[in-house]
């Protein structure tokens, strides 16, 4: 399975007789998965479904969903009728007729003019429906959010193999002047400890033993070693199923540390100046991962 960006754009709409819907979700870099949702009100009960439907999908960086909503879908309606306010209208009426000796009678007509009287209102939505006016372009922006990661990704992890590549090759000159730069370190301790005791007799066995201890201060052996392997399981890494940048990011770590120490201990130019390269690379490998999920 390849890599995975963080980074991703899609959109979809869905288009009816006289309404249209539009999503659009951007995603990028993040520790953890962060899920921002903008719905119009008609689709807000929705909400917890939409981000139960991405973490499905997804599980590291940040996305941004945002539903537009043009025109207005067909809605179920009842008509609600007050009818104790009808009858205080109707009485209010009858008494002001007596009292201000007013003609005519009291109908129908002049209680639909009282609004508060009759009202149309809207029967609850069934989340069903609403879900599948809303699902069909979620998924496709979904679908399309998802294709532009993994090419994203490719991309990345084509990066990352020529980067480690790289890293390889400097790893290997660092392994062919190791030895030299053992035995340079070992005879330059016993040169200094040579003139620093010049005016007494030595014993040469403790002499030897002496350099020996010092001198496996300098060997770098295990750091190399350790290098080596985490370089192999980040290549490894890279080829396993699910999320990657977690891990790679640990390793590229571990590599930095194991440099660091292999670098100090050489206490040799050549050495220090490949490690320099090494860190640069690993550098620009750390950042490609930030963006990988």
């Amino acid at each position: 399975m390849s890599l995975k960006s963080m980074t991703g754009f899609g959109r979809a709409e869905e288009v009816r007789d006289t309404w249209s819907l539009r999503v659009e979700i951007k995603s990028v870099n993040h520790r953890f998965l962060e899920i921002v949702v903008r719905l119009p009100r008609r689709y807000q009960v929705l909400e917890e479904r939409i981000r139960r439907t991405l973490r499905e999908r997804f599980s590291r960086g940040r996305f941004d969903i945002y539903v537009q909503l043009v025109g207005s879908p067909p809605t179920a309606q009842s008509l609600s009728f007050n009818e104790t306010l009808a009858r205080q209208y109707v009485e209010s009426l009858r008494y002001l007729k007596v009292v201000l000796g007013l003609a005519g009678d009291i109908e129908i007509k002049d209680l639909l003019r009282m609004r508060e009287v009759f009202q149309a209102v809207e029967a609850e939505e069934d989340l069903e429906a609403l879900w599948e006016e809303l699902s069909p372009a979620l998924i496709e922006a979904l679908d399309h959010l998802a294709t532009m990661r993994e090419e994203e990704g490719k991309f990345l992890e084509g990066v990352l193999r020529d980067q480690l590549s790289k890293l390889k090759l400097l790893v290997e000159e660092i392994e062919k002047r190791r030895e030299s730069a053992f035995l340079t370190a070992k005879k330059r301790l016993e040169d200094r400890i040579k003139k620093l005791l010049s005016d007494k007799e030595l014993d040469p066995l403790r002499l030897h033993q002496e350099v020996v201890i010092l001198a496996d201060r300098t060997d770098f052996t295990e750091e190399l070693d350790r290098l080596k392997s985490h370089i192999g399981q980040f290549e490894k890494a890279i080829e396993e199923p699910g999320p990657h940048g977690r891990k790679l990011d640990f390793l590229i770590q571990e590599m930095f540390r194991e440099i660091n120490t292999l670098s100090n201990k050489a206490a040799n130019a050549e050495i220090s100046q490949l490690a320099v390269e090494v860190k640069c690379t690993l550098e620009k490998m750390r950042e490609q991962i930030q963006n990988i999920e």
